[in-house]
């Protein structure tokens, strides 16, 4: 689904390894991570239907969104940053 979804494949690997290890996305600890998760999110959520939450797939996007807020509670950020 990942690949179906456009993300490259050198990003799956790590993707996958945080969602088996944490049960979700990872923390996002750098602005670089940050970066990234908005490129993921950005290509999965085109991918999940608006009523799925519970695919492998919709869980890791609903975490992602997750940590992307609580990113965004703790670091300064502007719409220019996204």
């Amino acid at each position: 689904m990942l690949l179906v979804a456009g993300m490259p494949a050198d990003q799956i690997d790590t993707v996958l390894e945080g969602f088996y290890a944490f049960g979700g996305a990872p923390e996002i600890m750098s602005p670089n991570d940050y970066a990234t998760a908005i490129r993921n999110y950005d290509v999965l959520e085109n991918c999940v239907a608006p009523d799925d939450a519970h695919s492998p797939v919709a869980r890791y996007l609903i975490s992602l969104g997750a940590r992307m807020a609580d990113w965004e509670d703790r670091v300064p950020f502007s719409a220019s940053d996204r």
